[in-house]
């Protein structure tokens, strides 16, 4: 018998089929409507907290506060670095109730012409960027207009130009140190960024208005310096004249207190503009600026006594060794006072034979050469002083003469230091006090390496 639907007429196999459709599409919604149900119950009774949590963020936004980056200054508190707030202001015409009374506060507050003042608050534009930075007067001006948004932001000037800059370093337009004191001293200086949360509204808008507790920033310390200002330009001028003079491509000046290790002034010159601080970063062969240091070594070693003699050869002498030794000058006998003063490098050669290699190399050492000083600088050179299992049969009579070793400006002047306080030997300070946030003041006093 064939199948019959139940108003009793035969089923054909377009009616199954038809019937096979709709119970798969019931059975389909029915599917549905469970995982509809199911992510519905696992969303709210599961995960509900995460997803209001969620949506409260996107309601939200941080907005970083920025630190006041610290000052540095002179010894006497001269601004040599500093950090003023500034505001980028832009425009939503679409929020502004007043059009013409917008444009009036423009040309008044900011001085801008009229149709500048027009062309930012044009209807026809969304957003538009004032060109310009302005101060805090004329944000507390404007401020309160609908339609004007500012932009808080603290920049890094120079009050007095290029000098001491070979010292300062600079700070880039994000806020990264760039060489010299800035870098060196950043953790102290930088502070620490502040944020607020802003609540946003269904069209995604800040609604200041409605902001959350803050965090506010910490600024930095100021920083003030051992630089004195009026020394810093007189030895600017002082060695601008002397490159002049002399034809140099370039040239370091340091004027530093031996007393207590401080850098008065530190200039520093290159060809092409470059002012790189050399004093430090760069090391150089002494020549017979190091003979100071053998005759305190033969002095503090008892190998010799100031009216010791020495033949000079009248110029040239030849060594056992078979290097020849000239003096500029002839000379017959000479003391060991007059040795030094007339710079003879036969009488020091000569010399330097009583004093055994350990004992030579021991004494630079001691005055501080082959080694970093300590300066608050971001890189230091340490200079060239091999040890004695290195040296030829040359070398002691060439280090009496300040070849076959290096050294840096910085080094040598905390070694003359040393000759002129009495024999101690400073670490060089660039910095003298740190006042941290809240008026807490930390004075660095003055540190001895080793003593006499």
């Amino acid at each position: 018998m064939s199948a019959r639907d139940p108003r009793g007429a035969p089923r054909t196999p377009g009616d199954e089929k038809l019937a096979l459709r709709r119970r798969l599409v019931l059975v389909s919604m029915a599917a549905a409507a469970a995982l509809i149900v199911g992510r519905a119950v696992q969303l709210q009774g599961f995960e509900g907290e995460r997803w209001r949590r969620v949506a409260a963020e996107q309601h939200q936004e941080r907005e970083t506060l920025p630190a006041r980056r610290g000052g540095v200054f002179d010894r006497d508190g001269v601004p040599l670095a500093q950090t003023q707030e500034t505001f980028a202001l832009a425009v939503a015409p679409g929020e502004l109730r007043d059009r013409k009374a917008a444009q009036d506060a423009l040309v008044r507050v900011l001085r801008l012409s009229r149709a500048e003042a027009r062309r930012v608050t044009s209807p026809r534009r969304k957003w538009v960027v004032v060109r310009g930075r302005w101060g805090a007067e004329q944000y507390r001006a404007l401020r309160e207009t609908r339609g004007f948004h500012f932009e808080r932001r603290l920049e890094r000037y120079y009050p007095q130009g290029r000098v001491a800059r070979e010292v300062l370093g600079g700070v880039s337009g994000d806020g990264r140190a760039l060489g010299g004191v800035e870098q060196a001293l950043d953790e102290l200086l930088r502070g620490e960024d502040g944020y607020s949360v802003l609540r946003r509204d269904r069209w995604g808008r800040k609604v200041a208005s409605r902001s959350l507790p803050a965090v506010q920033p910490r600024d930095g310390a100021d920083v003030y310096l051992t630089l004195d200002l009026d020394l810093q330009e007189i030895a600017d001028d002082a060695l601008a004249e002397a490159i002049r003079n002399t034809g140099a491509t370039g040239g370091d000046l340091l004027l530093t207190d031996p007393r207590t290790g401080e850098v008065l002034a530190a200039v520093a010159r290159r060809a092409g503009g470059v002012r790189g601080l050399g004093a430090f970063i760069e090391p150089y062969e002494p020549g017979s600026t190091l003979k100071p240091f053998y005759v305190a070594g033969l002095l503090a070693g008892r190998r010799a006594a100031l009216e010791d003699r020495v033949y000079a050869e009248r110029g040239t002498w030849t060594t056992p060794g078979g290097r020849t030794i000239r003096d500029v000058h002839p000379y017959d006998t000479l003391t060991l006072r007059d040795a030094l003063r007339v710079s003879s490098n036969i009488a020091m050669a000569k010399l330097v034979e009583r004093v055994p290699p350990g004992e030579q190399y021991a004494t630079l050492r001691d005055f501080g050469f082959g080694t970093p000083t300590g300066v608050e600088y971001p890189a230091e050179a340490a200079g060239r002083l091999t040890r004695p299992a290195q040296w030829s049969r040359l070398t002691p009579a060439s280090l009496a003469m300040g070849y076959e070793v290096s050294v840096t400006p910085v080094q040598m002047a905390m070694a003359y230091g040393a000759l002129a306080n009495g024999g101690t030997l400073l670490e060089p300070r660039l910095v003298c006090t740190v006042c941290r946030p809240g008026g807490e003041a930390e004075r660095r006093a003055p540190r001895a390496v080793r003593g006499a």
